[in-house]
This record gives structure tokens, sequence and C-alpha cells, in this order.
């Protein structure tokens, strides 16, 4: 074990001791292997020094964030495109979402740990993949056809097309809206089947997803009103994916939910917002605390979560590695959060 600048910090180096900020949160862990897309975070928070083990290990080649920033990339530069009043790059954005949809049809958690990266610049591209994301899965698992789970992806990912129309100082207010405000939001999604409607080579499946995705179970949606099956699959299943994630992220006017209050909020609305078969596979098969993640318990405990799936994966089984304060953990412990019903997750770490 050495100590080292920030300054000397290179990837493939493994943390020898975890990384603290002033304030006693815990930045990164012991074991972690630094990559290129964390030494600016850790430069950021002015970490003066860090303890790394001896060798530095070989560093994996993770394809699945090439693909993920490629993506945020991509939607970005057609959403500012078309908000200047050119048309949608269909090549481009076809092959993007291609790659999407192989990865996840080979590995349905592909992309787990990468969703859920938030900033308020980048809002609205970000929210886009993972809707994308988080759609194809579902798709997958009610199995669908891949010309239909291509569709999917594409509609998905073009889903707030219309908020491109939507002038600037409404979309990023950064405060709750008013009524009147609301009611021109709410127009995006005929903007935006208008503008893919147009498109040379667009499917019709993909323009009534920017159309469709406000829609509820019940009637009460937007813009047509339509109800129950008489919303087209995809639809459905892009409207849940908004709402997850949606309710995920950090907002200037609220806090995220945390994955498994955003699971408990779907559920208590599916009757009247969403078709239950198409939550139930929603949440059967999104790792909504995937393996791996780092997550912080009411405890004080942080704890390593320990692969789950379905219904297990809100109330995962987690290791716990360390405390935030008092003893060290010597020897890690496996905690069962199906059964140890008065600990819970607060908070996502890593």
């Amino acid at each position: 074990m050495r100590r080292i600048s920030v300054e000397e910090l290179a990837p493939g180096m493994k943390l020898a001791r975890d990384v603290i900020l002033e304030d006693g949160r815990f930045l990164l862990l012991k074991g972690f292997t630094i990559k290129n897309r964390y030494l600016e975070r850790i430069r950021h928070y002015g970490v003066p020094y860090l303890y790394v083990e001896d060798e530095i290990g070989k560093l994996e080649y993770f394809s699945e964030e090439v693909v993920y920033t490629e993506t945020f990339q991509t939607i970005k530069t057609v959403m500012e495109s078309v908000r200047e009043g050119a048309g949608i790059n269909l090549p481009m954005l076809k092959d993007t979402v291609d790659d999407i949809v192989q990865k996840i049809l080979n590995d349905d958690n592909v992309f787990m740990k990468l969703t859920g990266i938030r900033d308020i610049d980048n809002y609205t591209y970000l929210h886009s993949v993972d809707v994308c994301i988080y759609s194809v899965i579902a798709g997958k698992s009610i199995h669908l056809s891949e010309s239909e789970i291509s569709d999917l992806g594409m509609g998905a990912i073009l889903h707030d097309m219309g908020k491109c129309k939507i002038p600037l100082n409404i979309l990023n207010k950064p405060a709750r809206l008013t009524k009147d405000e609301y009611e021109v939001i709410k127009k995006h999604t005929v903007l935006g089947y208008d503008v893919i409607r147009k498109t040379p080579g667009m499917d019709h499946r993909i323009a009534n997803i920017a159309l469709s995705h406000h829609e509820h179970w019940d009637g009460t949606g937007y813009p047509l009103g339509k109800a129950r099956t008489d919303i087209d699959l995809l639809s459905r299943i892009v409207a849940v994916a908004d709402v997850y994630d949606a309710l995920t992220a950090n907002r200037v006017y609220r806090k995220r939910f945390m994955p498994h209050e955003a699971a408990e909020y779907l559920v208590a609305n599916a009757s009247q917002h969403f078709d239950p078969e198409i939550l139930k596979v929603f949440l059967d098969n999104i790792a909504v605390y995937p393996a791996d993640i780092i997550v912080l318990l009411n405890t004080g405990e942080i704890a390593r979560v320990v692969e789950a799936k379905g219904t297990m994966s809100i109330r995962p089984k987690v290791m716990v590695i360390t405390r935030k304060e008092g003893p060290p953990v010597l020897t890690p412990y496996e905690i069962d959060l199906q059964e140890k019903t008065d600990v819970f997750i607060v908070d996502i770490l890593s």
C-alpha cells in the first residue's frame, strides 16, 4: 500500500483504503478500481491524497459505458437539431438504439449500473436514454419480436421529442409549473408525434409512443383520454418506464425517490395509471437495486447489494462492508432486507 496525490492517480489503480470526504460522506470504497470517468469527480471534491495498492490491475474495457455515453450524445444532438428546426437524423439514431437493443437482448442487466445518473442541464437527454433501456428490458420480458423491440426502443428514446418545441423558460423552470405552464408542457405529446410522423422512414408505432405515453389505464391521461387496451401496447410499456425514471431523479423542486419508493408508488397507482400486467413485468425484470452497487442503510451501515431480481431487488440481500461512523467492520456480513423489515436503504453511494 502507498499514499499518492490525486495528480498521480491513474486508471487501473486499486484503492487500499476508503475515500472519505471532510463531511463524513464516503466517496469511494476500498477495493474500487479507478476508471477514467471517475478521475474528474475525485478531483472535483478536492481529495488531497489516496491510498492505493502497490500493483496496478488490468483495467477492464466496459463497452456498455461507451454505448451509454454515445447514446446520450446522439439523442442530445438529435433533440438540439430538432429544436433548431432541422429534422431527425434517422440512420444515426437507429444505429445507436440498435446497439442498446442488442446488448440488452444478450444481458438484461448490462446497463443497470449506469441508469439514474443525472444533472440538471442534461436531464431530458439522460432521461430519454434510461427510459429506452427500461422499456427494451420490459419488451424483451414479454417476448416481443426483435422488430417490435426495435420500434419500442426508438419510440422510448424519442418519447419526449416534443419538448424540443416547448419554450425553454417553461421547460427549464427551476420550480413547479403553474397550471397554464403545465398545459403548455402537455402539448409535447402532440408536438413530438408531429415531428416523428413527418420523418421519412419512421414507423407509425414510434410516433404513437410520443403521442400516447401519458395516457392512463383508467382514461384520465392526455392528450386523447384513451383507456386500457385502446392505448397501444408499446405506449403502455413506455408509460411505466417514464414515470419510474422520473421519480428516481433529483429535481429542483423535490428530492428523488429511492428506487424501492418509486416501485411502491407505481404499485399504489397501478389500477389508475398503468397496465397492471405490464407493471408486474416491469418490476419483475428491472433490477431496482442492481448487484454490486453501494448503498447506505438506515442503521448507518454501508453495504454492497448482492445479486437480486424481481421483487427481491426492491428489498435485496446486502453485504455490510463498513459503517459511516463507529467501529470498522472486520468481517463483512449479509442482511436479507426481505426478512429484516426494520432495515432499509436510504441512499445510493456508488
